[in-house]
């Protein structure tokens, strides 16, 4: 069975409106196999429901790879990627990595 772990995660972009309510933060989660070296990168964005409710008042917004919560903690994503990553696995690491695809962008996607 492999066990998908959060290597590293880091902010690739942020974007703060006037009040910190208001925010969308893109983030990077390089993750592998726990017993073995590699890792692929996956997409998330956290994003405030302020930002969320204007950037679908024109359109209309997909939710894979969203991260919704009404502050910014950092610590608090790496809790919730690692709580989804006890949901992806898999006996091998290409069904692993369509199970976290569930949840995040990534990388390889055509």
């Amino acid at each position: 069975m492999i066990n998908p772990k959060l290597v590293t995660l880091h902010i690739s972009y942020e974007d703060w409106g006037d009040n910190p309510d208001d925010f969308l933060i893109h983030l990077e989660a390089f993750i592998g196999p726990e017993d073995e070296p590699g890792t692929e990168v996956f997409y998330f964005s956290a994003i405030s429901p302020k930002r969320l409710v204007r950037m679908i008042e024109d359109d209309i917004e997909l939710g894979r790879g969203l991260l919704i919560s009404s502050d910014f903690n950092l610590p608090k994503i790496e809790t919730k990627i690692r709580q989804l990553l006890t949901n992806c696995h898999r006996d091998n690491w290409d069904e692993t990595i369509k199970a976290i695809w569930r949840y995040a962008r990534w990388e390889s996607e055509s």
